[in-house]
């Protein structure tokens, strides 16, 4: 049994008792270290200046919400979304690309699930989307 993996997987990757596998995982180990990545994972965005304790769960609700507001859940978005274009989770495809790859195939859909996370005192602390 390996110990502690978490504390130790620097230790354990550079002595080879673990090794990096799947070749992509090799660009997320790099990735994981650059200051863009970090900035963009490690941003917070807080959900104190929210006049509405409802998080949007339809498009619509979010262009209809007030303008603070929805700034608020932009930047959370952003937020989100910036930090897996850093990591290499996914490709950008053309329009054309996409209707020739799922051909006879149904693609998964995506969304972006919108909560606000509470501190210890039960006030709205962030503003989180998934």
């Amino acid at each position: 049994m390996l110990p502690d993996v978490v504390a130790n997987c620097h230790d354990l990757l550079e002595t080879g008792q673990l090794f990096h596998g799947h070749a992509k995982f090799r660009n997320v180990y790099d990735t994981r270290n650059q200051g863009s990545l970090r900035a963009c994972v490690l941003r917070h965005v807080s959900a104190h200046g929210l006049k509405s304790l409802i998080a949007p769960t339809l498009l619509k609700a979010h262009w209809n919400m007030d303008p603070n507001d929805k700034s608020i859940w932009d930047v959370a978005y952003d937020e989100e979304y910036d930090g897996l274009v850093y990591l290499p989770t996914w490709e950008v495809v053309s329009e054309a690309q996409f209707c020739q790859l799922s051909k006879g195939k149904h693609p998964l859909p995506t969304m972006a699930i919108a909560t606000i996370k509470y501190d210890e005192n039960n006030r709205p602390k962030r503003a989180n989307t998934v």
